[in-house]
């Protein structure tokens, strides 16, 4: 059978499940009313036939599933359909549950005294918009089915508060927690219609996404006059602490045409923080950053639309080979570097303080590698201290490394946070939210070691990553004699061993993570044998081959 007519086949067997889930929150209701032995009978028969629907919508999607060449869009559309099938079969297990609770309540009125009547009234407004949410994807009914889980829950509260009331008066206990039972069934209705809610959105989106990431992205929309019925959503990443970034555009018929902004979402502090940077950096070099279209605020999240800015990632431009496009833009990166730093040099001595930032992440290295927090050893007269031992060893290096100067730095300058047009002769910065006046060195030892950690075998990229971070150091060792800056090998020294060392906490392969480890180590073991020896930091020099892989 074609893809789309078994489609067809699965939206009817769909909409009867949905209409039979409806039935079941009825027969519920009648029976809480007047104990109709009938309905309640009908309740639990029921049940298995929701399930059988069940079975049969699951098992004819997985079969559609199977095959091959479908579109993105009607896998989207199958999984959303799944979704949406698994949560209303808990809503009617859940109306089974409430009439099987019925059996411990002694007196009815107590459970009537609660009113349920606007929980199925809820609850019933909310399922008539499963069928057009799913099967006509429509945005606004699945935007009004999400809200229902909000609005069931308020009513939830207000019940919970007076039954603890009343059972802190010592009324009925037993047929007051029978009630709260029963208003927690309602409560979890709600839970399973925010998962069917959002299943339709997935559907018309592409993209899992939480109804309070959605408004956001329709709010944003707004302010710029787009409709979120008529947009295209792509994500690209969800951030570790929740927040998610996505590529979104107006509908078209010719995809080469669609412009493409980027929506971010996530705290709001953290949002506001990364608004204000762009404006920074925006009033500084202006085009360098991406432009900010909206900014919305949401309880504690906040949303941003911003521009999406063409070119190429310098990460891309490395892994793809071309020579000759490599090495414009890392020129017309270092020139931009360069203009920035001097435009925003301040003669006022900085401590880049890398031992504490090492210290303040060492508990998460741990963490994702406990194997690292060793004790220490010994061979003869010759010690290894531990990891955290090591780090709190080298702590005199925060106070003696100084910098003369400070510029404004990225704060996460990874190579694909760098995006380069070489065409256009532009240059861009994307996540900017670490951005801060500070020590460059700490850029320049960032962008080495994300080189580093790049997962790639191949010995001809490898070289490539290795002379990209080599001409960057170089550059910085450049600017750095031109600005009196002596003390800058040794604080890209420190710079990169943190770097190296954090950064293991993002690598769950052993082998390369005790590769980190080890280079971060030697890195300060140097620097600590240089100290040791009373040479002056002006004299230190960081061996270039620690910079290769």
């Amino acid at each position: 059978m074609p893809a789309t007519a078994a489609l067809e086949t699965i939206d009817e067997n769909y909409k009867f499940l949905v209409m039979e889930v409806i039935q079941q929150l009825k027969d519920t209701r009648r029976v809480l009313v007047d104990r109709d032995g009938t309905k309640m009978t009908a309740v639990f028969s029921r049940d298995d036939y929701v399930d059988n629907l069940k079975s049969v919508i699951e098992n004819k999607c997985y079969g559609v599933l199977g095959a091959q060449d479908l579109q993105k869009s009607l896998i989207n559309r199958l999984r959303a359909v799944i979704i949406a099938t698994s949560n209303l079969e808990r809503i009617a297990d859940f109306a089974v549950n409430i009439v099987g609770q019925l059996k411990y309540l002694q007196d009815p009125k107590t459970l009537a005294g609660f009113d349920p009547e606007p929980f199925f009234d809820l609850v019933d407004e909310a399922l008539q918009r499963a069928i057009p949410a799913i099967v006509d994807v429509n945005m606004h009914e699945a935007l009004d089915l999400c809200r229902s889980e909000l609005r069931i829950d308020e009513c939830y509260a207000q019940v919970f508060d007076r039954i603890m009331s009343s059972l802190r008066d010592g009324e009925a206990p037993e047929d007051l927690v029978t009630s709260l039972f029963i208003f927690r069934y309602f409560e979890r209705m709600g839970d399973a219609l925010l998962n069917v809610g959002e299943a339709a959105i997935f559907a018309g989106a592409g993209e899992k996404i939480k109804i309070s990431q959605f408004q956001a992205l329709a709010d944003s929309l707004e302010d710029v006059d787009i409709d979120i019925m008529d947009v295209e959503y792509e994500g690209i990443w969800e951030t570790r602490s929740g927040g998610r970034v996505g590529k979104v555009h107006a509908r078209t018929d010719d995809p080469d045409t669609a412009r493409w902004t980027i929506f971010k979402e996530g705290r709001a502090d953290k949002v506001l923080e990364e608004k204000q940077r762009l404006e920074r950096w925006e009033a500084l070099v202006p085009g360098l950053p991406p432009r900010v279209f909206s900014y919305q605020e949401r309880g504690q999240n906040a949303s941003l639309l911003m521009e999406y800015l063409e070119g190429e990632t310098l990460q891309q431009l490395i892994l793809a080979g071309d020579h000759s496009r490599l090495t414009d833009g890392l020129a017309l990166m270092m020139h931009t570097v360069d203009t920035i730093w001097d435009g925003t040099l301040e003669r006022t001595p900085t401590r880049p303080k890398f031992v504490q930032q090492l210290e303040k992440r060492l508990a998460k290295v741990v963490k994702v590698h406990p194997e690292f927090e060793r004790p220490a050893t010994a061979i003869g007269d010759v010690r290894y201290p531990g990891l955290l031992e090591a780090a709190r060893e080298c702590r005199f290096l925060d106070a003696e490394l100084v910098a003369p100067c400070r510029v404004l730095i990225h704060g996460d300058f990874n190579t694909d946070n760098i995006i380069i047009n070489p065409e256009q002769r532009q240059v861009h910065y994307i996540d900017l939210h670490r951005s801060k006046t500070f020590d460059y060195a700490q850029d320049i030892s960032v962008f080495i070691v994300s080189n580093f950690r790049m997962p790639v075998s191949d010995g001809i990229i490898r070289e490539r990553l290795d002379a990209a971070s080599l001409r960057f150091f170089e550059f910085g060792e450049a600017f750095a004699a031109r600005h009196d800056d002596a003390t800058f090998p040794a604080r890209a020294a420190a710079g990169i061993a943190r770097s190296m060392l954090t950064s293991t906490r993002f690598e769950l392969s052993p082998n390369f993570a005790r590769a980190m480890l080890l280079r971060g180590r030697f890195i300060l073991s140097k620097l600590q044998q240089h100290h040791a020896a009373g040479h002056p930091w002006e004299a230190f020099e960081l061996p270039t081959g620690l910079l290769r892989h």
